[in-house]
């Protein structure tokens, strides 16, 4: 399965779409900085908020595969067939969860993880043509950047000093 690189026909994100996924950033980022940069007080603020984040984000995301499971199912032949999205929508939260209650590094990795697992998810979706080429290539970036703050906190050791 391949990934798209670089823009599409038609895989460029409406502006807001961009915008809103970019500010969603914007705590992944401050938060991995000031859990490195910070003074001791604020770094041990910084890893559980960076966490609780990408679990809160993780629950978002499995909501929008609900959301296309949902907008795709008419009759029980589309139940069927929407199951497994129906299914696999619920496991972000779950790994969300488990994340918070772990914590540390293990917590900051599984929250990586199922950012990178929802990319997946997401990328199929754009495949089997139910949902927009724009989403999988906003998708593509927002998780990849996601995971990489998520891993700087788990680098961290993903425990305050």
């Amino acid at each position: 399965m391949t990934f798209p690189a670089t823009e599409l026909p038609g895989a460029r994100a409406p502006l807001w779409a961009e915008r809103l996924g970019l500010a969603g950033l914007i705590p992944f980022f401050g938060l991995a900085a000031l859990a490195w940069l910070g003074p001791g007080t604020v770094q041990a603020l910084a890893l559980p908020a960076l966490l609780a984040y990408g679990a809160t984000i993780l629950s978002f995301l499995g909501g929008i595969a609900w959301g296309f499971a949902i907008a795709d199912t008419r009759d029980e032949q589309d139940l069927g067939r929407n199951a497994p999205l129906f299914i696999l929508g619920v496991l972000p939260q779950l790994l969300g969860w488990g994340a918070l209650l772990a914590g540390g590094r293990a917590g900051h990795l599984a929250v990586a993880a199922g950012l990178v697992g929802m990319l997946w998810i997401d990328r199929r979706l754009v495949v089997e043509g139910r949902a927009p080429a724009w989403y999988g290539t906003l998708r593509f970036r927002l998780s990849l950047l996601a995971a990489l703050a998520m891993l700087a906190g788990a680098l961290h050791g993903g425990v305050a000093p």
